[in-house]
């Protein structure tokens, strides 16, 4: 059985696309941490992100920091989380998080924060493509 990040690299399995190269793929997660919660994926199946081939690790921290940098100032993050988490699916995996200070989550309020994934997905396409 393919994994589900093998799926959506086919794109044999839905996913909100934001940012594509020919390394990775950078979807909305399925189960948000906060707005604009990421996965960074490589294209080629590795179980771990330092099973990736030496050459590719760098590159794919330096999408990493380059979807950061342009998504803080378009989502109003205070800064982004990043993990390698891991257990759920068997495909190495980033987590981009964006975090929020508790005073701009009560100011612009829930509804806000909680916008429609595919509106979070355009913004980010904007921004990052």
């Amino acid at each position: 059985m393919i994994c589900v990040f093998c799926q959506i690299i086919a794109r044999k399995a839905p996913a909100l696309v934001v940012y594509e190269d020919h390394l990775t793929i950078a979807f909305l997660d399925k189960y948000p941490q906060s707005r604009g919660h990421l996965q960074l994926v490589p294209k080629i199946h590795v179980r771990w992100i330092y099973d990736l081939p030496e050459a590719e690790i760098g590159r794919f921290f330096t999408t990493a920091a380059k979807i950061t940098r342009g998504i803080i100032p378009v989502l109003g993050a205070n800064h982004v989380s990043w993990g390698t988490f891991g257990q759920e699916i068997p495909h190495a995996h980033l987590w981009i998080v964006p975090q929020y200070a508790r005073e701009i989550r009560v100011a612009e309020g829930v509804t806000r924060l909680r916008q429609p994934q595919s509106e979070t997905a355009e913004i980010l396409k904007r921004v990052l493509n």
